[in-house]
């Protein structure tokens, strides 16, 4: 009886012993690049990249080792997943150009294990080429959105740069969108008739300087209506008690006759008055209608404004006597002039 346990014992040692280094154990795992300088690899070289792992394997067992190239400082874009038996496995960069320049790392997984090398940085001199932009749609209303999409044939991840013109002013940078692909997007709607003109360049993390702008693509913008007209009426000096009026209005295009815009007085944040195509405000001036005044036009999603910062003055009786003396005194002068002639 005791025999019989003794050699079960024995039995179940055994199979735990076996249980315990059934696994792999991976313990370094390193990745190195085949050229003598990592920051300065001529463009159109061929670099090859080693992954190479430190790994205890039990001896009845021969896994398949699996290996994982990465581009990109947080493993941005799979580059390779190749099987070995091996302790090693390797990846070419063609060609390279100066978009190859970047982070580098691998992984190995064998068994249930798994694990990372530290990163690589190599830099590829050369220029970034050229990016090509296209938007659609190009002839487009006020308010309308578009699509801007910039391409280039760099090696991803990139960063793309959209740019806009005013009326011949320096490039605007308005957008960066990162992108694990050769291209990205951007949507924006055209609020102001001068932002007509746009362009787009990359840049590669951590490599300088960006490529040089895209060719300029301009889109056409129609306008529905026309520069506002702001007029307030006196237009010089307002005082309490005097009665004022503002008059807000546009001319707007019989190309979209189905719908008017919509006009808007405000004044400093509170709306005073709204009509369609003409507003008109008017009331007794007093103090308190010191202030900033707006005049707004909506059509659909385009909007135009122009401001104004008008000053109620207190009433002087200074300035209501003046005109009447000068009546007087015309009446004086005409008087004389009358006696004289005859």
């Amino acid at each position: 009886m005791l025999k019989t346990h003794f050699s079960l014992w024995i039995i179940l040692l055994f199979q735990a012993a076996k249980t315990m280094v059934k696994d792999v154990t991976i313990n370094t795992v390193e990745i190195k690049t085949d050229a003598t300088d990592d920051e300065n690899i001529q463009e159109g070289s061929n670099i090859i990249l080693t992954c190479s792992a430190n790994i205890i394997i039990p001896p009845d067992q021969s896994p398949q080792i699996l290996y994982l190239f990465y581009k990109g400082e947080k493993k941005d874009i799979l580059l390779q997943n190749a099987s070995s038996n091996g302790l090693s496995s390797k990846y070419i960069l063609q060609s390279a150009r100066a978009s190859h320049s970047g982070y580098y790392s691998c992984v190995v997984e064998a068994g249930s294990k798994r694990k990372e090398s530290d990163t690589t940085f190599i830099t590829v001199k050369g220029n970034l080429q050229m990016p090509r932009l296209t938007i659609h749609p190009m002839n487009v209303t006020l308010g309308d959105s578009i699509e801007l999409c910039c391409t280039s044939e760099e090696i991803p991840p990139l960063t793309f740069i959209f740019y806009k013109y005013k009326d011949g002013q320096k490039p605007q940078r308005f957008s960066d969108v990162k992108s694990n692909n050769k291209s990205a997007m951007h949507q924006l709607k055209v609020a102001v008739n001068t932002e007509k003109a746009y362009s787009c360049k990359v840049e590669v993390n951590g490599i300088s300087p960006h490529s040089k702008n895209s060719e300029i693509v301009q889109i056409i913008v129609r306008d529905p209506f026309s520069d506002l007209v702001f007029q307030a009426e006196p237009s010089t000096r307002i005082y309490e008690g005097h009665i004022f009026t503002i008059k807000c209005m546009v001319h707007f295009t019989p190309l979209f006759p189905d719908k008017q815009p919509q006009i808007t007085i405000v004044k400093d944040t509170t709306p005073i008055a709204t009509n369609a195509t003409v507003a008109i405000f008017t009331k007794i001036a007093t103090a308190n209608d010191t202030g900033e005044y707006k005049c707004m036009a909506e059509w659909n999603d385009a909007l135009k404004i122009t401001k104004r910062h008008m000053i109620v003055h207190a009433f002087s009786r200074v300035a209501a006597a003046v005109p009447v003396t000068w009546i007087l005194v015309s009446a004086l002068l005409l008087s004389v002039s009358t006696i004289c002639s005859n």
